[in-house]
Formats: C-alpha cells, sequence, structure tokens
C-alpha cells in the first residue's frame, strides 16, 4: 500500500520540471517544519540545500532519540532520510526557519525554494507542547489567536518582491495557519499566492468563514481531510473539502503517513459516517454555545494542566503529575470533566508512540 514514503521512493530521480508539483508533494513539504533545523536553516533569507541541511540534522539527531516527540516526528526524521539524496528534493533550498515556544504560542514555519520562480511555504501543526493544544482549542472562541498573527507577519515578510509563484500550506494546525496567513497577507504578498493547502487542519468560525477576505482565498484553497478526519472538521468550513483514503480508521488517520497514494495524487473516498456525525455535532456545538460560553468551558481545562505543572503531553506519562492532574480535576464541574478526559486521550493518542501492534503506523 503505497503511501508518502514510498511516493519518495518511486519519484526521487523525477524532477519537478519532468512531474509538476502536486497535492503529495504538498503535504510532504508541509512535514517539513516539524523537523527541527533550529541552527541549520537560516532565520534570514540565506539558502541551504535540504541534502546539506539534512546532514547536519542527522549528525545532531538520532532516530531513536528523535522519535520520543511522537509518532509525527518519527515518520518526518524517516521523511528526510529519504528525501535528503534524492534528484526531486536533495537541491531543494531552505530559509527563513523559525521556531517558538512559549507560554502563549507553538510556532514554527519554513520556506522551500523548488525552483527560481516556486517557493512553498510550511506552518509547522501542534507539537508536544500543550500551550500548542490549547491554541488548538482557543480557535472556537478567540480570533485571531497568537499563532495565527504570527503566521500572518511571517508570510508578509518572507515573501520578497522578486518572488513569483507562492505555495503555502501546513498539516493540522498548521492548515489553518496557512489558511489565516494567506486570508490577512499584504496584497503584494496575497496577489503572488496560486494554492493554500489546509491539510485536515481545523477551520474557522462562522464570522470568519462568512468574510470577504475568506472568499477572496476560498478558490484558491485546496482542504484535504481523511475520510476518518476529526481536526479537519473542526469549526466551520465550505464543502468543497477533497476526502482522501486512509489506512487508518480511527485518530491516527489525521496521520500523513496514513494516507494512500495513487502514482502522484491520494486515492480519494467518502467521509465516513462516523465523520459525518462528528460534524454535524461540531455545528450543532457551536451553534449553542457563544464565544463566552466556550472559553468558560475550555480555560478551567487548561488552568488544570497549568496547575499541575504539565508541559508538554510527555509530563503526564510522570505517575506524580498524572496524580497532581486528578487531584485539581476534582474542582471542574461535570461537563468540564469529560470534555478534558477527551482532550486528554486524543493528546496521548496522537502524540505518544503506541505500543500495541494494532496501532502501527505502515512505513
Amino acid at each position: 500500500m503505497a503511501n508518502i514514503l514510498k511516493y519518495i521512493e518511486e519519484y526521487k530521480n523525477t524532477s519537478f520540471k519532468t512531474v509538476k508539483f502536486n497535492e503529495v508533494d504538498n503535504i510532504i513539504l508541509s512535514c517539513l517544519s516539524y523537523i527541527d533545523f533550529a541552527g541549520i536553516v537560516s532565520h534570514k533569507r540565506k539558502y541551504i540545500s535540504l541534502k546539506d541541511a539534512a546532514g547536519e540534522f542527522f549528525e545532531k539527531n538520532t532516530l531513536k532519540e528523535y522519535c520520543k516527540q511522537g509518532i509525527i516526528f518519527k515518520q518526518c526524521y524517516k521523511m528526510l532520510e529519504k528525501m535528503q539524496n534524492t534528484k526531486r528534493y536533495g537541491n531543494l533550498l531552505l530559509y527563513n526557519y523559525i521556531y517558538v515556544g512559549n507560554e502563549q504560542q507553538q510556532f514554527s514555519a519554513l520556506c522551500i525554494r523548488i525552483k527560481r520562480d516556486l517557493v512553498f511555504i510550511s506552518f509547522e501543526g501542534t507539537d508536544h507542547l500543550i500551550v500548542g493544544w490549547k491554541e488548538n482549542f482557543a480557535l472556537c472562541y478567540k480570533f485571531p489567536i497568537y499563532t495565527q498573527v504570527s503566521a500572518i507577519n511571517y508570510l508578509n515578510k518572507a515573501v520578497s518582491i522578486f518572488d513569483k509563484n507562492i505555495i503555502i500550506g501546513g498539516h493540522s494546525k498548521g492548515g489553518n495557519l496557512a489558511m489565516v496567513a494567506a486570508m490577512y497577507a499584504k496584497k503584494r504578498v496575497n496577489k503572488k499566492i496560486s494554492l493554500i493547502y489546509n491539510n485536515d487542519g481545523p477551520g474557522l468560525r462562522k464570522k470568519e468563514i462568512e468574510s470577504e477576505e475568506y472568499k477572496n482565498i476560498e478558490k484558491r484553497l485546496v482542504h484535504i481531510i481523511p475520510n476518518y478526519s476529526v481536526v479537519g472538521l473542526l469549526l466551520r468550513h465550505n464543502e468543497n473539502f477533497k476526502v482522501i483514503k486512509s489506512n487508518r480508521m480511527d485518530i491516527m488517520a489525521h496521520s500523513p503517513f496514513t494516507w494512500q497514494v495513487h502514482q502522484n495524487e491520494f486515492k480519494q473516498a467518502k467521509l465516513s459516517k462516523i465523520s459525518q456525525r462528528l460534524d454535524k455535532s461540531i455545528i450543532l456545538w457551536l451553534e449553542e454555545h457563544d464565544d463566552e460560553s466556550r472559553q468558560m468551558l475550555i480555560d478551567p481545562i487548561f488552568e488544570v494542566i497549568k496547575k499541575a505543572g504539565i508541559v508538554n503531553v510527555y509530563d503526564v506519562k510522570s505517575l506524580k503529575k498524572f496524580i497532581d492532574l486528578f487531584k485539581s480535576f476534582k474542582g471542574l464541574d461535570k461537563s468540564t470533566k469529560e470534555l478534558f478526559a477527551n482532550c486528554l486521550l486524543f493528546n496521548v493518542k496522537y502524540c505518544i508512540r503506541p505500543k500495541v501492534k494494532k496501532d502501527k503506523i505502515e512505513t
């Protein structure tokens, strides 16, 4: 069963002149921003080839250590290994790398020059920091959140007057950031953007999705979700999303490494019944709760997490912090407890490497 890793192997000797940039290349480059290029790729307009950047990265990081950050990082490590010495990806030029992780936001982005007249700008999704997950939930009651502002500012600064054709994309929260950055980019930047890829990322609140800024980018927006989507159905979205086939039937379908590839495109599918029900229930919940009530429900969850001293998802694996977490848990009302439990389960399943055979992702 072909996935993006096998796609890289199949097209490794094929240039972008022979086979043009496509939706599979999009998710591969979107995943590149999950790689920690700090100290390797410049935060300014100073180029380094992917081949050279990968070489320096592997000198600093072993697979054993890097995969402790979670499944997506393990798979991205393997992806970079396969890309490093290929004709298709080895000579890509990387620049403008940034990573910010503090109490307010978790944000990372990377510019990738594919050809002289084509640049891909990649926005990272949520990593292991709890603040990133808090931002995901804050999307339902606040606009813009800190990372959205960072994404807008980054895009405006990253695109130069000499750039001609810009494609932007991201996976998970990164897909939402790509979309919002395009919506509020300066006019000179916006007109250079040919495509925006939201790869299974959250949508927008009603106010933003009905805005002129959204309508301005809608025809250039490609929203890709797997047939068992959860994250990509959060909030509101247009009905023109592309449903593709994953080899998983659970939350792990969110991982792009489970998405099935045929030649140079994803296999299309129909949205599963469980995802259809989820989509309807999310819209119903949004209709029944205004921004203030959503915030009142969500903020206490993360106050509990903060009091328990949990900074990243791996802290939950500490028995003491796990006990402290549930001691703080007693003060929450029933509905908030239920949402918190679901939030915790989602984080653990997605970020921590599963130990049972059925959770293995095909590579």
